[in-house]
């Protein structure tokens, strides 16, 4: 008797030390998993900024939030800032103030092993408002005229950009699009008002100051044959007005950092 209690001891001995070996094991199994997970989801999400915003008028912030290893969306928002430039055109001088506004989201595909970076493919949707007003001197006149203008530009599209993303450090983030093809349907309407003098027009001064917008507009591709062009005699205004399909592409940089 005293044998096969000393063997019964053994065999639960061995058996309670089996659980707490099988039971600390798939504790630690459950922590290495955890760990592992928690490596994984770490570092899942970039700020970014795109410096070449301000050259349109607007401060351009996004972000990028990885929701699978090689899976990302994206978003980026335009802050409108006005913006002063100044251009010759065929001899014509333009001095205008523009503030654009956007929003744009994407879901973007990593092309390569390593989540957010390498090469990726990413559609997308964007919407941009942009407001300018400025002076235009028409110096093919004798004395030039002189005309305040105004635009105001919408556009909705859908594109698809391929680009590449580079992490430094794990942290540094430098983003590249390189090409993005997009189709975009717009609105515009803008005017030209003679401020050259307080002389009312004619109907002549009407009709010439229309063909001379009309041979500025026309030189702009694939829409500037579809522009309406109209002339107000009473108020000295030339109007332009626009509304159907543009084409665009997307390229430019942005650089953030990834948390």
């Amino acid at each position: 008797m005293r044998i096969n209690n000393t063997r019964a001891l053994l065999l639960i001995t061995s058996f309670f030390m089996i659980a707490v070996s099988s039971n600390a094991q798939q504790t630690v199994d459950s922590n290495a998993q955890q760990t592992m997970d928690s490596n994984t989801q770490q570092h899942n999400l970039a700020i970014k900024w795109s410096p070449l915003g301000i050259y349109f008028g607007k401060l351009t912030l996004g972000g990028e939030y990885s929701v699978r290893k090689k899976q990302s969306i994206t978003f980026y928002a335009g802050i409108p800032v006005g913006i002063q430039r100044s251009f010759d055109s065929d001899n014509n001088t333009v001095e205008a103030k523009s503030k654009t506004a956007s929003v744009m989201a994407g879901y973007r595909f990593y092309l390569g092993k390593s989540p957010m970076k390498g090469f990726y493919f990413e559609p997308y949707l964007k919407y941009m408002h942009n407001e300018l007003e400025g002076t235009f001197n028409y110096n093919d006149d004798t004395p030039p005229s002189i005309y305040k203008s105004s635009n105001d530009f919408s556009s909705f599209g859908i594109g698809a950009q391929l680009g590449f993303q580079v992490l430094i450090a794990k942290r540094i983030v430098f983003d590249f699009f390189l090409v993005g093809p997009e189709a975009n349907t717009v609105k515009e309407k803008g005017s030209f008002t003679d401020v050259t003098n307080n002389i009312p027009w004619t109907p002549a001064d009407a009709a010439e100051a229309e063909e001379d917008i009309k041979d500025v507009i026309e030189d702009i591709p694939i829409i500037g044959d579809k522009t309406e062009v109209k002339a107000d005699q009473a108020s000295k205004t030339v109007f332009i007005s626009y509304k159907g399909f543009l084409p665009g592409v997307r390229t430019g940089f942005s650089i953030g950092f990834r948390f």
